[in-house]
């Protein structure tokens, strides 16, 4: 067993019941991997209470084609990190710290159908033609999902020459709209608008369809099997861990923030 999975198998082990939710109505909560998961999703989201760099952002990244190498997203992963690094906090300060973290999910498996190697004669058209008879499950192709900390307001009033740069490609102005400096809703938007142009401008591997981007902010995350806001987004990254095996697979330990600690 490599040394990840002990760490996270001791860590798991050590907790004991729910602190977040009351799950008394849950159906499948004596099940086995439900105990699993809800003890993963339990640990980790007090892991982050600790750090102080709660979720403020849950960013979904999609591939405009079929991605099945793992070591690919994580490569994409590590691109992200320094292209959100380089933009908002490019001097490195501790005091503009951003936390990042990646959950690599796979789509659904699905039917799909199969070529025979041999062409077959249809008698009803007399044309030759693939046998498609046969079908086979194609594992689904990779996404990811990325919890980003709050990004500090000064970043975005008092900004650097990137930053500035890219307000004036996205509003078509020097400045950003007053409309959107008023309340915490309109510079929460800014925040998103700029997360998306980086990644968008920077991260050849990110499409140009809206599908390749989702950004959720955690006060409008309103709830994921029990949890809301930035428990929510926690929840909804992890949903598909049920041991330490997939938390290991699911979890890019290389290019995070706080769980590789």
């Amino acid at each position: 067993m490599s040394s990840t999975k002990v760490k996270y198998r001791n860590w798991i082990r050590s907790r004991h019941g729910s602190l977040h939710k009351d799950d008394s109505n849950d159906k499948y909560k004596s099940k086995k991997w439900r105990i699993g998961q809800k003890h993963i999703i339990e640990t980790i989201i007090e892991e982050y209470a600790e750090s102080g760099f709660k979720p403020a952002y849950l960013v979904t990244r999609n591939y405009f084609y079929d991605q099945q190498v793992r070591q690919k997203v994580v490569e994409h992963n590590d691109r992200m990190n320094r292209v959100l690094d380089d933009f908002f906090n490019p001097r490195g300060s501790s005091e503009y710290f951003i936390m990042h973290d990646h959950f690599i999910e796979r789509h659904k498996d699905k039917l799909v159908k199969k070529e025979s190697k041999r062409p077959v004669l249809n008698t009803l058209t007399n044309e030759v033609e693939f046998d498609f008879s046969n079908v086979e499950i194609k594992k689904g192709g990779f996404h990811v999902h990325t919890l980003i900390s709050e990004i500090d307001d000064d970043v975005i009033f008092r900004r650097n020459r990137k930053i500035q740069r890219a307000v004036e490609k996205i509003y078509g102005l020097e400045d950003i709209p007053i409309s959107l400096t008023q309340d915490e809703w309109g510079i929460s938007k800014v925040k998103m608008d700029l997360i998306e142009h980086s990644i968008r401008d920077r991260c050849d591997f990110v499409g140009n369809s809206t599908a390749s981007i989702d950004i959720q902010p955690a006060n409008e995350f309103r709830e994921y099997d029990g949890y809301t806001g930035w428990k929510g987004m926690i929840a909804y990254a992890c949903k598909t861990m049920y041991n330490v095996d997939n938390m290991v697979e699911i979890y890019d330990s290389s290019n995070n923030s706080i769980l590789s600690n």
